[in-house]
């Protein structure tokens, strides 16, 4: 009988897995960067070698982060401020734009975008919001290097 509950058990986690997937999907056509719905058959903002990068490039999108500002809405934690900045929320904004912890990286991508004419980049530019696809691209490159180098991945 056990074997029977283990595989049952086996079975809805492969199916809740696909709903995951199929979810996931559909919430990046309508991100809170809000971008107009996208053909889903070419994330091109998900195609680094390194599946950690996409998949918090994929959570900074939508929003569902391991920062403590959604974790504290989450209820899973008591304080939602960063831990470096103990007045300031941590947020992907805080993260990617603001903390001082992380001004000789942010400085760096500041540095790397500049010959792309962006001097003053928001969030949305940060994680491809740009109208122009190759433009966008290059931009999440340098972003991807910027969480890598951070040492946050384990953090989005």
């Amino acid at each position: 009988m056990t074997t029977d509950l283990t595989d049952s058990l086996t079975n809805l986690q492969t199916t809740c897995n696909r709903h995951w997937d199929t979810e996931l999907t559909d919430a990046l056509q309508y991100t809170s960067l809000g971008r107009i719905r996208h053909d889903t058959r070419h994330h091109w903002w998900t195609h680094s070698p390194s599946r950690a990068l996409d998949t918090a490039v994929t959570r900074l999108r939508i929003g569902h982060t391991r920062l403590n500002a959604h974790l504290h809405k989450l209820g899973m934690t008591d304080d939602p401020h960063c831990p470096w900045c103990p007045t300031y929320l941590d947020t992907p904004e805080h993260l990617l734009l603001q903390c001082p912890r992380h001004h000789s990286h942010r400085t760096a991508l500041l540095q790397s975008l500049y010959p792309l004419l962006l001097r003053r980049p928001t969030l949305a530019d940060l994680l491809g919001g740009s109208p122009d696809p190759g433009l966008a691209f290059k931009i999440l490159k340098h972003t991807r290097t910027f969480l890598q180098k951070s040492g946050q991945l384990h953090r989005i």
